[in-house]
């Protein structure tokens, strides 16, 4: 296994942007965004998402792993800055997580122009977009990112502190957060008016809604759906706004699904109106 250190940036030097990447003020000065594990790295070189530095620990000659070798002789063959670590150093940032021993920065990618994004998904019939209404856990975040790459959704719209890079939500993405793209927006103030001018048709999700999702109307159009924050649901001003709200039908022992889980059920139903 060869490993490769930048001529630019010292091991302690990338592993302080690392930490820093970690937290929103760090990724928004660094435009980068902290990846871990095997899985999310391998990812990442599938879909040539640009790899700023990969953290391995200078234990890693002597790890047996086969998957680990593999990663860095593709990570060599691309040309990736590999950095070696400290061992103790790699076991602190890990926190115990058990993904793999290698870390990585890359690079966030460029957030799709609104007009744009929306003009060219509007004249397929079929195109889904989902919109995150301030989402504050990043761990749903992920999982959404995930469920909307399954689902075939065109792109997600994370508004106000919705954050997709969180390190947490790339983890739970799976690698999705290479695979489907993502638009920030500080509010839904230009959203909606760009969406109704195009004539999608906007869904929110919300357990007290007074159509129940399997006797919702479903248009032949480009939909948005819309899911909101955790404990307060989607913002007012975003239901008044919307076409229709639909709510699952469940058990009355309980009041809501999970939100990833509720996502799923009527992404399906958007997806195969008439199943």
């Amino acid at each position: 296994m060869v490993t490769r250190t930048s001529d630019i940036a010292t091991p302690a030097r990338v592993v302080s942007d690392f930490e820093r990447a970690l937290h929103v003020e760090g990724r928004r000065h660094l435009g980068l965004f902290a990846l871990e594990g095997f899985r999310l790295i391998e990812r990442a070189l599938a879909t040539s998402t640009p790899l700023t530095h990969v953290l391995v620990s200078d234990h890693a000659s002597q790890d047996p792993s086969p998957r680990l070798h593999k990663l860095l002789v593709e990570l060599g063959e691309q040309k990736h800055p590999v950095v070696s670590i400290p061992h103790s150093t790699m076991d602190r940032l890990l926190e115990g997580r058990t993904l793999g021993p290698v870390l990585a920065l890359a690079k966030i990618p460029p957030s799709p122009n609104l007009t744009t994004l929306v003009t060219e998904l509007s004249s397929n019939p079929r195109a889904k977009i989902l919109v995150l209404d301030e989402m504050m856990d990043p761990g749903n975040v992920g999982a959404l990112l995930r469920t909307s790459h399954a689902m075939g959704v065109a792109a997600v719209i994370a508004l106000g502190g919705t954050d997709p890079f969180h390190p947490r939500a790339a983890r739970t993405s799976m690698g999705s957060i290479f695979r489907v793209p993502v638009l920030r927006l500080p509010s839904a103030d230009e959203l909606i008016p760009a969406l109704r001018s195009l004539h999608y048709f906007t869904i929110g999700a919300s357990s007290d809604a007074p159509t129940l999702l399997p006797h919702a109307p479903i248009p032949r159009k480009p939909i948005a759906l819309f899911v909101g924050n955790e404990g307060k649901g989607l913002s007012p001003s975003i239901r008044a706004a919307l076409d229709l709200l639909v709510a699952i039908p469940m058990s009355s022992t309980i009041d809501s699904f999970s939100i990833n889980a509720a996502t799923a059920v009527v992404l399906y139903a958007i997806t195969h109106p008439n199943s």
